[in-house]
């Protein structure tokens, strides 16, 4: 029986917890690719509170989801073809989480930055990278590369118990 000091440092997952930092260093799905358009989307994962979107030219961004301005939530922002601008004062953040464009600020402040965490679409989901410097190869595992007559049936549930409980 594990104790309850083996039970937290098993169970979470949030920054800078032991699992958290194991998790950080593999890709994670974040949301299924069908789900992002125009709109961002909202997702916790790891603990964190991110936002989901993709560009008006393609391209996938996963940003932490509260401006850096007034701390709105950029899940009511809007795509552009650039990265996220927050609905609030339009603040613009590329992919990268740098700001690009501060309107009505005199001068464009370019240490501003959310956190942003690297993308990839493959297989019908959008996954995200979290840890450390250098950013892995994200596997290419065989139900997520396209094969002549696959059929995917991609869903999500939400569930409500800690990684090791699902494992078990």
């Amino acid at each position: 029986m594990l104790s309850q000091a083996d039970n937290e440092r098993l169970t979470r997952v949030g920054p800078g917890t032991p699992m958290g930092e194991l998790y950080r260093r593999y890709w994670m799905p974040v949301a299924i690719s069908d789900q992002v358009g125009a709109r961002p989307v909202r997702r916790r994962l790891l603990g964190e509170d991110l936002v989901v979107f993709r560009t008006s030219d393609g391209r996938i961004g996963v940003v932490e989801e509260r401006c850096a301005h007034r701390r709105t939530s950029l899940a009511v922002g809007f795509c552009d073809k650039n990265g996220i601008r927050c609905g609030y004062h339009g603040w613009l953040y590329g992919l990268d989480g740098k700001v690009l464009e501060q309107p009505a600020e005199p001068a464009l402040n370019k240490q501003v930055k959310i956190k942003a965490y690297p993308a990839q679409e493959l297989g019908g989901l959008i996954f995200t990278y979290m840890g450390p410097q250098p950013v892995p190869e994200l596997p290419h595992f065989d139900l997520f590369v396209e094969q002549e007559g696959t059929t995917r049936d991609i869903g999500e549930a939400m569930l409500d118990f800690n990684w090791l409980q699902a494992m078990e």
